[in-house]
């Protein structure tokens, strides 16, 4: 049996409105689009999450997930200026992924 891992992106201020790559292991599985949800089915245990956009991306997240259980992530821009010369500087600080339960 597998869990689950959630991703939510509310809009708000986004200058790029184009969907997060999203990155569970080191591995792409999948796209977060704006003002959006995605699932992935994960086996249980301890697991990186990470999102990216042109070059910039969030701090990775450990996320233990349970067997049959699923576990939730909100993510969004670090700020009106994460995608603007200070997101290029600061790459790791331009999208800010939070686990929320």
């Amino acid at each position: 049996m597998s869990g689950t891992i959630t991703l939510t992106r509310r809009s708000g201020f986004q200058l790029r409105p184009r969907p997060y790559k999203v990155w569970i292991d080191g591995v792409a599985v999948g796209r977060l689009p704006h003002n959006g949800a995605a699932e992935f089915a994960v086996e249980p245990g301890d697991h990186l999450v990470e999102l990216s956009l042109d070059g910039m991306y969030s701090k990775k997240v450990t996320v233990a997930v349970r067997e049959g259980g699923t576990r939730r992530l909100h993510c969004g821009a670090n700020g009106p200026l994460a995608f603007t010369a200070f997101g290029l500087l600061l790459p790791g600080l331009a999208i800010k992924l939070t686990l929320t339960h």
